[in-house]
């Protein structure tokens, strides 16, 4: 069973790949954003270098693409009030593989009617995640 999702997870990246590259010279960015200051430090940039006619033109045409960075930490959970070291939180309705990229062994709390795909969940127990379902 194990080889057999290895090969899909290996298609899927291969067609996520080709679907990525069919837009000739897109120029993926990745940008780092774990707190409010960072995301308003990404606005203030961006602002300033839609100020140049080539660079707006680039993002509305699709050539510049931006993707999170998931390789940091998630932040801590501030919502509930059982949260402790090791937990986090992900507010979704779908989680997903990727969704579990920065997340550490301990807990991970979802909303009770989250969908939790099998890749992710295959992840998780890899990675010594425990899913532990909450009221939103």
């Amino acid at each position: 069973m194990s080889v057999i999702r290895d090969e899909i997870r290996a298609i899927l990246r291969e067609e996520l790949a080709a679907l990525l590259s069919e837009r000739p010279g897109a120029l993926p960015e990745s940008i780092r954003i774990e707190t409010s200051d960072d995301l308003n430090a990404f606005a203030r940039r961006l602002v300033k270098r839609m100020s140049s006619r080539d660079f707006a033109d680039k993002v509305k045409g699709g050539e510049i693409r931006f993707v999170l960075d998931r390789t940091a930490p998630a932040p801590p959970s501030s919502t509930g009030t059982d949260a402790k070291p090791g937990t986090a939180m992900l507010d979704k309705k779908l989680i997903t593989e990727a969704d579990l990229a920065g997340i550490g062994p301990g807990t991970l709390r979802v909303p009770q009617q989250a969908r939790v795909t099998p890749l992710a969940k295959d992840r998780a127990r890899r990675r010594g995640i425990r899913i532990k379902r909450v009221d939103a």
